[in-house]
C-alpha cells in the first residue's frame, strides 16, 4: 500500500485492492443488464480480460474518454485518455515517432520499473489507436496509441504523469483508483443524482450489493459460480434468453458462472469494419495482443 497526496485528494494506492474494484465495477456494469440488476454502476460502460493475477480493465465515459488499469503480480499499470488529450498533445510525442505501440503512451509512466513492462504492455493493448493531426496542411489520421496520462505502482513506490502533473488532462480519471470506498470506486454521478444513487445502493439495491461483494470476494480466491439462492434474488423471474446469455458471457469472461453451467460459447465478434454514428465514416480497429 502507498499514500500519497496529490491535488485531488489523498490518494491510497494498493494492488490487490484496485484488482477487486476493477472486478466488481465490472460486475456490476454486466449485471445491470438484468431486471433486478443495481440502477446506478459505478462504470457505466466497461471491459475486462484476464483474471485476477494478470489482467485489465477498461471504463469508458461513452464520449471519447477513458482509462485503463492493468495488472500483474508485480503492479499496476494504468493510462487515461481525455477526448482530445492524447501522447502528441500532452506527453511531447513527434508525429514521426508514432509506432502505434507502447512506446506512444511511455511518457505517461516515467520511471516504469522493468518488473512492470509486461502490465504496461496489457494496459497499452487495450487503448484506442489513431487520431487526426495535421500534416503539411492536410489532416491525416495517425495511428499513435491514446493516452496523456498514467501512473505505476510497485511494491511501495508509485510514479508516473499523474503525479508528476497533476493537472493533466485525464487525470481525474485515475485518481480514483486510490480513493475507493469500501473496496468500490466512487460514484461516477454527480449533483442530485449523485444523492439518489446513494440512496438507492443503501436501500433498494442493497441486496444485489451484497451479492456483488460476495462473488467478487469468492472469485478473488479463484473461479467462482453464483449461488441458487444469489440468482433467485437477481433474477426473481426468467429474464429475456439472449440477454441471459450475454450476461453469462461476459461473467464467464472473469471467471463467474451459473450453477452448474457448461462453457458457454463466446459471442461472435461485429462486423468490421465498425462505422462512426456521428460521421458515417469506418472507426479504427482496435487492436488488443494475446492475453
Amino acid at each position: 500500500m502507498v499514500i500519497r497526496n496529490h491535488p485531488r485528494g489523498r490518494l491510497v494506492f494498493d494492488r490487490d485492492a484496485i484488482v477487486r474494484a476493477a472486478l466488481r465495477a465490472y460486475v456490476e456494469a454486466v449485471l445491470e443488464k438484468l431486471p433486478n440488476g443495481p440502477w446506478y454502476p459505478v462504470c457505466e460502460y466497461s471491459e475486462w480480460t484476464g483474471d485476477v493475477q494478470r489482467g485489465r480493465f477498461r471504463n469508458d465515459d461513452g464520449c471519447g474518454g477513458y482509462e485503463v488499469v492493468a495488472w500483474t503480480e508485480a503492479g499496476v499499470v494504468g493510462l487515461a485518455y481525455e477526448l482530445g488529450w492524447g501522447p502528441v498533445e500532452q506527453l511531447g510525442l513527434s508525429l514521426d515517432a508514432i509506432t502505434g505501440g507502447p512506446d506512444d503512451v511511455r511518457g505517461a509512466v516515467p520511471g516504469l520499473p522493468p518488473e512492470l513492462e509486461p502490465a504496461f504492455v496489457r494496459a497499452v493493448g487495450m487503448l484506442a489507436s489513431g487520431s487526426g493531426h495535421l500534416r503539411g496542411g492536410v489532416l491525416v489520421q495517425d495511428i499513435e496509441k491514446l493516452a496523456g496520462v498514467g501512473f505505476w505502482l510497485h511494491g511501495d513506490r508509485v510514479g508516473g504523469t499523474l503525479f508528476d502533473d497533476p493537472t493533466a488532462a485525464g487525470a481525474d480519471r485515475l485518481t480514483p483508483w486510490g480513493m475507493l470506498q469500501d473496496g468500490r470506486l466512487p460514484f461516477w454521478v454527480i449533483g442530485e443524482l449523485a444523492a439518489k444513487a446513494a440512496e438507492r445502493a443503501r436501500t433498494t439495491d442493497a441486496p444485489i450489493h451484497a451479492i456483488v461483494d460476495a462473488v467478487v470476494d469468492r472469485r478473488m480466491q479463484g473461479p467462482t459460480e453464483f449461488t441458487t439462492d444469489e440468482l433467485a434474488t437477481l433474477i426473481p423471474k426468467p429474464p429475456d434468453p439472449e440477454r441471459q446469455l450475454s450476461v453469462q458471457r461476459s461473467l464467464q469472461k472473469a471467471g463467474i458462472t451459473w450453477p452448474g453451467s457448461p462453457e458457454i460459447p463466446p459471442e461472435p465478434p461485429p462486423p468490421e469494419p465498425r462505422i462512426n454514428p456521428f460521421t458515417g465514416e469506418p472507426m479504427p480497429k482496435r487492436t488488443r495482443p494475446d492475453e
